[in-house]
C-alpha cells in the first residue's frame, strides 16, 4: 500500500472512530472535545493535497509549507 493510501486510510479511521464516539458518548464535555477535533478535518484533508503535490516535503519544512510563521 502506498503512503498516500495509508494516509487516507488513517484519516478515514480517525474520523470514523470520532463519529462512533460522538454517538456513543452522552457527556457534553466529551461531545465538545470531539467537535473541536472535527474542526480540524478540513485542514487534514487539505494536507493530503500537500502530500500529493509536494512529495519532497519533509518534517523539517512542513510548517513552512503550511504557512506557520
Amino acid at each position: 500500500m502506498s503512503e498516500y493510501n495509508q494516509y487516507i486510510t488513517a484519516i478515514n479511521k480517525i474520523f470514523d472512530y470520532l463519529s462512533k464516539m460522538k454517538v456513543g458518548w452522552t457527556g457534553v464535555d466529551n461531545i465538545n472535545y470531539i467537535e473541536n477535533i472535527e474542526e480540524y478535518k478540513n485542514i487534514v484533508v487539505n494536507s493530503l493535497n500537500l502530500f500529493t503535490e509536494n512529495p519532497e516535503v519533509t518534517n523539517d519544512n512542513v510548517q513552512e509549507v503550511l504557512g506557520d510563521d
